[in-house]
């Protein structure tokens, strides 16, 4: 920047007593938490110092806005400031900070009800403000989301939950989502694990020789305290790229788990695979996570048993003890005993008795392993084993990515723009929405034309079809849009809108404008623009649409870059005749690989190329003389679809008849009956063996049929 335009930024920002940049600065400093009113002025202070360093800093080629820029060095300014202000104060009241101590002054919460540690929480949680250098704890804080480290360490300051609320803007739902995650079984291990038992293993690894067996499984039985052992020392690992999160269970489930284990009731076994990868035996969980991770964060005091369970009256045999604390005996020496009862809910497991303890810890789950398992093996046992268990479709969809794709999807779900920034719930993150969202964009920005519905066939297709630069240059997408993006549009990448809205950017890219265009454009269509009509629709009537067929997809995207190409005054290059020569050609090419096309046996190229034109014309005729190329390509590879099920040497397989099938492709796309029109085709084939030859009278004959149809669905769904 030149000196002008530096001089314009200071008197934005430092003017009527820095009014704009107070607004900006107060948000950040005051979420910290133990600031006095009298501090303000040295935060203000420290402000302006920031301002005019930022102006010197600055640089504009890297195409983020100044205001992010400025953002992030207040930020940066204000935690040194306060690890400076409480330094000392740590240090002070550490020997006098207790686990148990209560957070804030309007709760009963505790630190240890915030992360579930038997570790020294006020040691472990301090790293940021200069108490600790402890790697584990680094690299938990660093897992959370930003708003999820704010809220500890506004905790660790006494910060109260209403104003971290507040503060944050959280709901109480909201605040409830994170305050799960920061307890969760996934972030919190990290804190649990023994780096130095992991290395012994490790160099115990190494001096082994494994070798292959022509056992493909056996059986074993381990107990609880066995298990965490060795979740402890990763050598379990429940991190597999196909398997789904952790925290999937509800307060409920997990409590009814704990109950039947100090019952001594039977629970399914539980299935892990061994794989050689470069000379090591590697134990994956396939199934049987959440039961093996909800142990683990009970016993580490992860959570208090939910009062909603099936039977909470506990029995146990307890020995009678001396006043002394001996055990009492009999006659023959022999320790006396009584049979005891203990309500174990709203109890964590230090609250149980040493009795009930000692059970649960020695309590044995079966074992299924299976052994010398390849990446392919991995995959489909996961599927396998969670075929008939509440498996989400995303969670189901993602086995079928790979392995490598898969980790890379969820390494893009981990940036801040999914984690803090976009519209989604925290509950996303865990039951694998945002992975799909992640899966679904990468295939709307470079498969738009292979669009599937169903999220497995989607990942199935880009195992086959996808590279890693694909999911590369989508991080690089999000990337950009973080940088220049506002709250407003960040709010707008949903979990049901994102995969379109990259789609768009994808497109948007190609003008070679600055990204800030793009955003411009987002936060005027989320005003006024969405409502705005093209040809008589306008997105919201295409918004309405909850099915992700094809012609839904393709027509949200189309509408949306004629909308963005007429605000930012986008010209689409005129097309020349040889090129229009050129786009038939392709039209007759792509059209003469549609499947319909090619079970017409006998239809010579002439005979392809003439029903191109047919159909073209038939459509347009009969849907609207708007009717493009595309649009013909999209109804025959939608009825390529319909046709699936349907016996190739039926006559309605027939070139002369595939004008009136694809009239009705479109009719059914322009009525928004689509989601239902395959379905209808299926029975429609099944009563009719043959086709009216005439056209436009076997296209009236099938929508009326097709009307018909929808409404009998409307009969019965009333």
């Amino acid at each position: 920047m030149d000196s002008m335009q530096k001089q314009q930024l200071l008197d934005e920002y430092a003017s009527n007593n820095m009014a704009k940049l107070r607004k900006i600065s107060y948000p950040l400093f005051i979420k910290f938490g133990g600031i006095s009113e009298k501090d303000h002025d040295d935060f203000y202070s420290k402000a302006n110092e920031e301002l005019w360093k930022a102006t010197e800093t600055f640089d504009e080629s890297k195409g983020i806005l100044f205001e992010v820029y400025l953002k992030g060095c207040l930020a940066r300014k204000f935690k040194t400031e306060m690890t400076g202000l409480n330094r000392e104060k740590r240090k002070a009241d550490r020997l006098s900070v207790s686990i148990d101590a209560p957070i804030g002054v309007d709760e009963n919460a505790t630190i240890g009800d915030l992360l579930a540690s038997d570790y020294d929480i006020e040691k472990e949680t301090l790293d940021k403000i200069g108490v600790s250098n402890d790697e584990k704890v680094e690299k938990y804080l660093n897992g959370l989301s930003s708003v999820q480290r704010q809220i500890v360490e506004m905790k660790m300051n006494d910060v109260t939950i209403s104003e971290i609320k507040c503060n944050l803007n959280l709901t109480d739902g909201q605040y409830e989502d994170h305050c799960r995650q920061i307890k969760s079984f996934r972030n919190t291990q990290i804190l649990f694990r023994d780096r130095t038992a992991c290395s012994k293993i490790e160099e115990k690894k190494m001096g082994q020789t494994f070798t292959q067996t022509l056992e493909k499984s056996k059986p074993d039985r381990l107990s609880i305290a066995a298990i965490i052992k060795k979740i402890d020392n990763y050598t379990i690992r429940f991190d597999h790229p196909l398997q789904r999160e952790s925290e999937q269970w509800s307060p409920g489930m997990k409590g009814n788990l704990i109950s039947d284990i100090l019952q001594g009731n039977p629970i399914p076994a539980l299935v892990f695979a061994e794989q050689i990868m470069n000379g090591l035996a590697i134990i994956w969980d396939l199934d049987g996570k959440q039961r093996c991770t909800n142990a683990h964060s009970f016993v580490k005091g992860g959570y208090k048993i939910s009062k909603n369970i099936r039977r909470w009256n506990i029995e146990y045999q307890a020995q009678i003890k001396n006043e002394d604390g001996s055990p009492k005996l009999d006659d023959k020496r022999f320790p006396i005993s009584e049979r005891r009862e203990f309500d174990i809910r709203g109890k964590k497991f230090s609250d149980l008795p040493e009795e009930l303890q000692d059970k649960f810890n020695e309590y044995n789950f079966e074992i299924v392993q299976y052994l010398n398992c390849s990446s392919e093996d991995i995959a489909y046992h996961i599927a396998r084993y969670n075929e008939g268990k509440p498996m989400t479709a995303s969670q189901k969809g993602i086995t079928r990515l790979g392995e490598e794709f898969a980790s890379m999807v969820k390494s893009i779900s981990g940036m801040p723009f999914f984690k803090d920034l976009g519209g989604y719930k925290v509950s996303e993150g865990n039951n694998g929405t945002v992975n799909r969202v992640v899966v679904e964009s990468v295939m709307a920005v470079n498969f738009l034309n292979d669009w599937k519905k169903k999220q497995e066939d989607i990942c199935e297709y880009m195992k086959e079809n996808a590279t890693t630069e694909c999911f590369d240059n989508f991080e690089d997408m999000v990337g950009r849009i973080t940088n220049v993006g506002t709250e407003e549009v960040f709010n707008m990448f949903d979990s049901k809108d994102s995969f379109i809205y990259f789609g768009l950017y994808a497109r948007f890219m190609d003008t070679g404008l600055d990204d800030k265009k793009f955003i411009e454009f987002m936060a005027e269509f989320n005003q006024s623009l969405h409502s705005k009509e093209i040809d008589g629709v306008s997105f919201d009537n295409l918004n309405g649409k909850s099915t992700k067929d094809k012609a839904v997809v393709v027509s949200k995207i189309n509408h949306l870059e004629h909308l963005m190409n007429d605000y930012l005054h986008i010209e689409k290059a005129k097309v020349s005749k040889k090129e229009i020569k050129t786009t038939s050609a392709d039209y007759v090419d792509n059209f003469s690989k549609s499947d319909y096309v090619k079970a017409c046996v006998g239809s010579t190229n002439d005979d392809i190329c003439k029903a191109a034109i047919q159909t073209l014309d038939f459509v347009r005729e009969n849907s609207g003389s708007e009717k493009t190329e595309e649009d013909v390509e999209l109804y025959l590879s939608m009825l390529d679809e319909w046709t699936l099920d349907i016996d190739y040497d039926s006559k309605l397989i027939n070139l002369d008849n595939l004008s009136s099938l694809l009239g009705i492709v479109g009719y059914a796309c322009d009525h928004e009956c689509d989601d239902i029109a395959q379905s209808w085709f299926a029975e429609f084939a099944k009563k009719n063996s043959t086709y009216i030859v005439n056209q436009k009278e076997n296209y009236l004959h099938m929508r009326d049929d097709l009307d018909g149809f929808a409404q009998l669905l409307k009969k019965r769904a009333v």
